[in-house]
């Protein structure tokens, strides 16, 4: 049986093709990388003005694409969170909770050491599957009891769903 990568523990269901990841840290995975990608296409520059429209395009198709602004800053996100999941490790009573944080910071190490994980990841995201829209330019996000489920604004496909439960 195949081990994790990231914890060392048997890898009981391939989730992600090409990498052997339990479902474990699949799950704090996928817990880390919603957080990122929300903070990724919603902290996108919108121009406010003619000049600042045309800057703002000179600097989008020369310097950036969206391939790029998936990695942009994900260096700043995993030392931000690995800080803030130690913090939540130090001040956390329950057993189940601790186990997490545990889990999310052995997951953030891995990222910083894999940032081509990030392209993997979110490869199908950049574009809306249904119309070919820029995610980064059109999407809308909704809250369904503990899901947040990201949709392009323009045909209203759905892009991804995340589980965001809310804690006290």
């Amino acid at each position: 049986m195949d081990k994790c990568i990231i914890c060392g523990e048997p890898q009981d269901y391939k989730i992600y093709s090409g990498y052997n990841i339990c479902t474990t840290c699949a799950d704090v995975m996928e817990d880390v990388m919603g957080e990122y990608f929300l903070r990724t296409i919603h902290n996108k520059s919108k121009p406010k003005s003619h000049e600042g429209y045309l800057k703002y395009l000179s600097s989008t198709s020369k310097y950036i694409s969206d391939y790029k602004k998936i990695t942009q800053n994900s260096k700043k996100y995993v030392n931000t969170t690995l800080e803030k999941a130690g913090i939540k490790l130090e001040n956390t009573e329950s057993p189940s909770r601790q186990r997490y944080f545990e889990r999310m910071q052995s997951v953030l190490k891995w990222l910083s050491e894999n940032i081509d994980f990030y392209h993997y990841y979110f490869k199908k995201y950049y574009v809306c599957p249904s119309c070919g829209s820029s995610i980064f330019d059109s999407y809308s996000k909704e809250e369904v009891g503990d899901w947040l489920i990201i949709t392009c604004s323009k045909c209203g496909e759905e892009i991804k769903k995340y589980y965001s439960q809310k804690t006290a």
